[in-house]
C-alpha cells in the first residue's frame, strides 16, 4: 500500500528547524572581502532562482522503507541504533562524504536513537532533535499509512506562544508553552477552558509540541468538531533552586503549579478560571504529578489525565513527593465522582506498568467509581500518548 502520508512536512519539522532543507555540501566560496576590496558574490546555489541538491535525512519512502542519510566525509563507519535495540543499521558511503542507510523493518511512528561514527556516538543535524531520557536525541517519524491526526493539515491553526514565568519558589524564571485556538484572537470577548499538561522524566516542555505534536492534534480535532476549544499549557516539569553550595534542589512541584503556574495563565488570559474547566494531564512522571496535583487539589482541577504513570493508581502509597494519601477524596464513589468529572487512565500494551495499573483502576471502577482505563499498542513511548492525549481531549469540557 502506497504511504501518502510519506510527505507530511510535520515528519521533519523540529524546534531548530521547522522546514528542513538540506543543500547538498559543497566547498562555500570565501566571501569574506580582503581589505580594500569589494565583498564577492555568493556562489551560484545561494542565487535567486538557482537550483541545487536538497539531500534529506530522512525521508519514509512510498513503500513504507526509510531512508536515511549522514555526511562524514572521513568516517570509516557509521551505524544508527534505535533506543533499545539490540541491533544497529550500519550505512553505506555512497559519494561525496555521505553515507545512507535504507530500513525496511521500522515500525511506522516515533523512534529516537544515536549515530556512532567509527564507534563514537554523535548526532545527525539534518535530521529532527528532541530533548529526551536527559539529552538531546535524535528522531524518525516514520509516517503512518493509516494514521493521520497528528500530521500538519491543511485547517485553520493555532497559535504557540512561549512565556517566561518568574516562580518565587525556586527564584529562577520557568519556561512555558502555551496554545491558544485558531480563533482565540478573533473572539476577544470569549472565555476558555485550560488544559494543563506534563512530559516525563528527562524531558523538557517542548516534548507535547514537538515529539507529541499536540498543537496538530488539537488543530485536526478542532477542525473535525471532535473537541471542545481550550487552551493548553505545557511547562517544564521541575522546581529547581541553586543552592549557595553549588547543589540544586528539586522542590514540590504542585507548589508551582498551584501557586504560580494557573494564576498566571488566568492572568494573562482568557480562561474560564474554574474547576470544572481545567483539566491535569502527563505522561509517565507527568502523569504521576497530574495525578498528585489534581488529587491533592480537586478545588482547582476538576478532569485529570493520567499516561503510563510508574506509580500506577492507587489510593495510598509513595509519590514523587512523598507519601500519598488520597483516602478523603476516595471516601465513597459518590463523593469522588461529585468532584472529578473525568479521570482518565492510559498505557502501553507493551509497558510493564499496565499490568498493575489496569488492575487497579479495574477495581476501582468496579466499586461505581467514575475512572476508565484504555491501553494503545506499544510500550512507553510516543506512539501510545499521543492517541491518549487525542482521546482525552476529545472527552473533556463536555
Amino acid at each position: 500500500m502506497e504511504n501518502k502520508n510519506c510527505n507530511n512536512q510535520s515528519l521533519n519539522s523540529h524546534m531548530l528547524f521547522f522546514d528542513p532543507i538540506n543543500r547538498k555540501v559543497t566547498p562555500m566560496p570565501n566571501v569574506i572581502p580582503k581589505k580594500g576590496e569589494a565583498p564577492k558574490a555568493p556562489g551560484p546555489a545561494h542565487r535567486a532562482n538557482a537550483e541545487f541538491t536538497d539531500v534529506p535525512g530522512v525521508r519514509t519512502l512510498p513503500d513504507g522503507k526509510v531512508e536515511v542519510t549522514f555526511y562524514a566525509p572521513n568516517a570509516h563507519t557509521v551505524e544508527l541504533r534505535c533506543l533499545g535495540a539490540e541491533k544497529g543499521y550500519f550505512m553505506e558511503k555512497i559519494e561525496d562524504g555521505y553515507w545512507r542507510v535504507v530500513i525496511d523493518d521500522l515500525a511506522p511512528g516515533f523512534h529516537y536513537h544515536h549515530y556512532y561514527v567509527d564507534g563514537v556516538q554523535t548526532v545527525n543535524p539534518t535530521i529532527p532533535f528532541g530533548y529526551g531520557c536527559s539529552e538531546v536525541l535524535n528522531y524518525l517519524d516514520v509516517a503512518d499509512p493509516d494514521q493521520d491526526y497528528y500530521l500538519l493539515k491543511q485547517v485553520p491553526h493555532g497559535t504557540l506562544h512561549m512565556e517566561l514565568i518568574y516562580s518565587q519558589q525556586a527564584e529562577r524564571y520557568r519556561n512555558a508553552w502555551v496554545y491558544t485556538p485558531p480563533a482565540y484572537e478573533q473572539n476577544p470577548d470569549k472565555r476558555y477552558p485550560v488544559m494543563y499538561i506534563q512530559h516525563g522524566g528527562g524531558e523538557n516542555e517542548m516534548g507535547w509540541f514537538w515529539q507529541g505534536k499536540l498543537n496538530y492534534i488539537a488543530d485536526n480535532l478542532l477542525a473535525e468538531g471532535k473537541c471542545k476549544e481550550m487552551i493548553i499549557v505545557c511547562c517544564a516539569g521541575y522546581s529547581i533552586k541553586r543552592l549557595e553550595n553549588g547543589n540544586c534542589l528539586n522542590l514540590d512541584y504542585t507548589d508551582a503549579m498551584i501557586n504560580e503556574i494557573v494564576p498566571f495563565i488566568d492572568s494573562k488570559y482568557r480562561t474560564i478560571a474554574d474547576r470544572e474547566y481545567r483539566a491535569m494531564a502527563g505522561l509517565s512522571m507527568g502523569g504521576g504529578q497530574a495525578r498528585i496535583i489534581a488529587h491533592r487539589h480537586p478545588e482547582v482541577f476538576a478532569n485529570l489525565g493520567q499516561f503510563s504513570c510508574g506509580g500506577g493508581f492507587v489510593v495510598k502509597g509513595d509519590s514523587l513527593y512523598g507519601p500519598a494519601d488520597y483516602s478523603e477524596l476516595f471516601a465513597t464513589p459518590e463523593h469522588y465522582n461529585s468532584l472529578m468529572k473525568l479521570t482518565f487512565i492510559t498505557c502501553g500494551t507493551e509497558d510493564p506498568r499496565d499490568a498493575y495499573t489496569s488492575v487497579q483502576v479495574k477495581e476501582l471502577a468496579d466499586q461505581g467509581y467514575n475512572v476508565e482505563y484504555h491501553t494503545y499498542p506499544g510500550d512507553h513511548e510516543w506512539n501510545a500518548w499521543r492517541p491518549a492525549a487525542r482521546d482525552f481531549m476529545m472527552k473533556l469540557f463536555r
